[in-house]
């Protein structure tokens, strides 16, 4: 994988767990579960992150006109791998916000 997208990919991820990003969205979810419309507010925002940064990748590879090989497929699920502890601890302390 190019370095500039494995840049962009973890500058999505940074992103997304800024404090400011992961309180926002933990009431916006807290507000679907209450209404019936999800289970787990920690999953959706899990899911919500795995959803921006795997756009991210595919708007990269569409505006780079190059296919997407299965090296970086796997590479893009390798950094999510490695990220996801992180991930989940951060949306489990945005819980006590």
């Amino acid at each position: 994988m190019e370095p500039a997208l494995r840049g962009i990919l973890e500058k999505v991820i940074d992103d997304e767990l800024s404090d400011d990003k992961l309180e926002s969205n933990y009431r916006v979810f807290t507000n679907f579960k209450n209404r019936g419309l999800i289970d787990s507010v920690r999953s959706a925002m899990f899911g919500r992150i795995y959803t921006r940064t795997y756009n991210a990748w595919l708007d990269y590879k569409s505006n780079d006109e190059t296919p997407v090989s299965q090296l970086e497929a796997a590479e893009f699920g390798r950094i999510f791998e490695i990220r996801s502890m992180e991930i989940k601890s951060k949306i489990t302390e945005s819980a006590s916000f």
